[in-house]
């Protein structure tokens, strides 16, 4: 990895980690925006995934251990549904690699988008099939498709504005390397 990958990969982590542990709305994070960042910004896929992954679950560690301790009553290495959760943000890396070559700003808004969208339909699959919260019909996977709808709105809001912030920081980093040079 060059040098600009490196800083690249600092930033997406520290803004990924840092969205999550600060106060926030549900789903209003980085996590969404790192993936899709990681997708546009590397060559190679691994750096796009590593730094997704490793934000994710060093944050889940914290989060689940530190913050959330009272509500597992042990250590806790993955959290419940992780691997829909996981899964969904690692095909969110691939989703503008998918897209053709183009305006950057509209593969940003449309993988913001079709993230969100992968990220809603999988997880909540998985919250209508694995728990007793709602019941296994068609209704019931609506019901929850439906309670979801404000956590949706809330990670395409994040996706966008932590995607902003990576935008700006990457150029930054772009500005800054060419005066060394």
């Amino acid at each position: 990895m060059t040098r600009k990958d490196w800083t690249y990969t600092l930033i997406l982590l520290v803004i990924a980690f840092v969205s999550r542990i600060i106060p926030h709305y549900p789903n209003f994070t980085a996590i969404g925006a790192v993936a899709i960042a990681g997708g546009l910004a590397y060559r190679n896929w691994i750096p796009a995934l590593l730094s997704t992954v490793a934000s994710m679950f060093v944050s889940d560690l914290l989060i689940n251990n530190i913050f959330y301790s009272e509500f597992y009553g042990s250590f806790v290495w993955f959290t419940p549904g992780a691997i829909l959760i996981y899964s969904s943000f690692i095909f969110s890396v691939f989703i503008p690699r998918l897209l053709s070559r183009g305006n950057s700003i509209f593969k940003w808004l449309v993988s913001s988008f079709a993230s969100t969208v992968l990220f809603y339909l999988v997880t909540n699959f998985g919250v209508w099939y694995e728990s007793a919260l709602y019941p296994q019909t068609f209704s019931g996977l609506l019901s929850c498709y439906v309670a979801a709808i404000p956590f949706a709105i809330n990670q395409l809001l994040g996706t966008l504005f932590y995607g902003a912030l990576i935008l700006l920081a990457f150029s930054y980093v772009d500005k800054r390397l060419v005066q060394t040079v």
